[in-house]
């Protein structure tokens, strides 16, 4: 589209940095530039940074620069902070200087960036010119924390989805890959001791979803543990800790059908569960099952050597353990409440345990109720409330709220909005997302620095493949990246649309099926208002309008813009589509019956 070209050609990185200072004048990345370190700590950096980029130039880039030859030089300087970097991009040298591997990292992300989104391409590209724009860039992130979830259990992905889905989370400089890998509907990672865990947890007979009307489809999958190896070190390249998540007390269905003797009742039949929902059959609190479970720890914590690993903790109901003599035994020995608190027992147990082992322990903000063990991290999902009671209680926090940051939500308004998601999320949404109003400036002021950082959630119940995982992630995951690197007086929404058209060139280039509902119009109105009501038509494209209809024909170039507020009743029909200032269509026509 014309009125995207100039956009374009100008610097346009996600996540915005912390300053940009442009320059006259560009770097050409010709077939005989190099990629030099003049650090060995940064020799790897370099390497992978060669290979990479030879495939969409189909360049030999030699790691010495030659006479007369343009360079990139990727350069230490200790005064730097620990993940940032400093980039001079000059007519003969781009010059990235920072103080540890990771800062070299992504001075090179922005670099590549600043070239055609066809940079990011895994095939060849003709006929491109690559040429970067010359800056002074000086950048750092705001948080440590800038992540991703990811739910591989509702349905399996294939090794190569989990490394593009790293990839993306590179190109946008995030850093924590949290990896969803047991559930209810199937167990996911091999583990050597339990062989059933994957010869019968990773398989389910069909998907049901919430309704119990099954496809017939047998599904599952799971990954080897050389499987993992190879992607846990794909991730080391590029800057990204794996976090696991083995679920415990609940979600644990899959388990329980390979290994009955983990549940309160093993006698009765078992298997993986085909329906989406929470399970009633959880771990019992049995010898069998705490030595169980240190053992599939024992071989987790051999495949996964970063500092954090996740243990579930949420949505566990309690009904096994109410229903049990043994529990309720075990809960008067442990001096406990009642048996609802032998959540708290597992979570302190392996707490304990994976503490002696040298790791931290992640949980579902659900480890806040009733006991809490204090030297847990909590992951907020449910709203910001459990944030603000483990702040209080001067615990470390990771946020990732639903309303705001689960990318399973539509990223539009749908007439068949599936269970549990009535919420959709659009990229406006996501990226104005404003934790100080919802915790409060008194608490963020006082004990902010008890927050680790954010991530957002791909939960795949709605997601069966790799293509609709990709609509769903993108380009939100853009948003949510922005937000964790980015200081709050340099983000600013306009102004990331209008480096949204740059950031689809990138996902274009790698073949990526993001959605595009930025180019649809949004409909904003007061749901608890009655009729007439006044409703508000937008559009986020830069330099767009939307023009609209009432009488049932489709919008077109010559149809009247929307005023700022539209007053609608009830059974009025309003079609509107967004259009930019040459009268080009954007997106997709809106069709909405108020109060149907």
């Amino acid at each position: 589209m014309k009125f995207l070209l100039a956009i374009l050609l100008s610097v346009s990185i996600i996540p915005q940095p912390a300053s940009v200072v442009e320059r006259d004048g560009s770097f050409i990345f010709g077939p005989h530039a190099a990629v030099v370190s003049h650090c060995a700590g940064f020799d790897e950096v370099a390497a992978d940074f060669r290979e990479e980029f030879s495939v969409p130039t189909g360049y030999d880039i030699p790691a010495r620069r030659y006479p007369f030859c343009r360079a990139v030089i990727l350069e230490k300087d200790e005064s730097i902070a620990e993940e940032g970097y400093r980039l001079e991009v000059g007519h003969r040298r781009v010059r990235i200087f920072a103080s540890t591997p990771a800062g070299a990292f992504y001075g090179l992300q922005s670099f590549r960036q600043l070239l055609p989104g066809a940079a990011y391409s895994a095939t060849k590209v003709e006929g491109v010119k690559w040429e970067a724009q010359s800056c002074l860039i000086e950048d750092a992130p705001r948080v440590a924390w800038r992540g991703m979830q990811l739910d591989c259990c509702r349905y399996f992905y294939p090794v190569e989805t989990v490394k593009e889905f790293l990839d993306m989370m590179a190109m946008h400089k995030q850093n924590r890959f949290h990896w969803h890998l047991t559930e209810d509907q199937g167990w996911r990672i091999e583990i050597k001791k339990y062989p059933l865990l994957t010869e019968v947890g990773a398989w389910r007979d069909e998907t049901a979803g919430y309704d119990d009307e099954g496809d017939g489809t047998r599904h599952g999958g799971f990954y080897t543990q050389d499987e993992i190896r190879d992607i846990v070190e794909y991730a080391r390249r590029r800057f990204i800790t794996v976090i696991p998540e083995i679920e415990l007390p609940g979600h644990a269905s899959a388990a329980i059908a390979a290994y009955p003797f983990l549940s309160c009742k093993p006698d009765e039949p078992k298997k993986v569960a085909t329906t989406w929902g929470i399970k009633e059959d959880v771990f019992c609190p049995s010898p069998e099952t705490i030595s169980f479970l240190e053992d599939v720890f024992d071989e987790v914590l051999e495949l996964f050597p970063g500092p954090y690993i996740h243990i579930g903790g949420d949505e566990c109901p309690k009904t096994a353990w109410r229903n049990s003599d043994y529990c309720k035994k075990l809960a008067g020995e442990l001096g406990l409440s009642g048996v609802d608190d032998l959540q708290y027992y597992f979570v302190k147990h392996f707490d304990t345990y994976l503490r002696e082992r040298g790791r931290t322990v992640i949980g579902w903000d659900e480890i806040l109720d009733g006991s809490a063990v204090q030297s847990t991290i909590v992951m907020s999902y449910r709203g910001h409330k459990p944030a603000i009671r483990a702040m209080e209680r001067d615990m470390k926090v990771i946020l990732c709220p639903n309303r705001w940051c689960y990318y399973d939500y539509h990223q539009n308004e749908i007439e068949d909005i599936p269970r549990n998601h009535h919420l959709f999320i659009t990229l406006r949404k996501a990226y104005n997302y404003d934790p100080v109003a919802q915790i409060g400036d008194s608490l963020m002021n006082a004990k902010g620095n008890l927050i680790l950082g954010w991530e957002s959630c791909v939960w795949g119940e709605f997601i069966p493949d790799t293509k609709q995982l990709e609509h769903q992630a993108f380009p939100r995951a853009a948003a949510i990246a922005e937000f964790c690197w980015s200081r709050d007086e340099r983000r600013d929404f306009a102004d990331f649309c209008t480096r949204i058209p740059k950031e689809f060139e990138r996902l274009d280039a790698r073949g990526i099926n993001y959605s595009r509902a930025f180019y649809n119009v949004i409909v904003n109105m007061n749901l608890e208002e009655e009729y007439p009501r006044d409703v508000e038509l937008e559009i986020d494209v830069p330099g767009a309008v939307v023009r609209y209809t009432t009488d049932g024909t489709e919008p077109d170039a010559s149809s009247p813009v929307a005023p700022t507020l539209l007053r609608v009743d009830k059974g009025d029909v309003i079609k509107a589509r967004g259009f930019t200032a040459d009268g080009e269509p954007l997106g997709v026509l809106m069709t909405r019956e108020f109060g149907k």
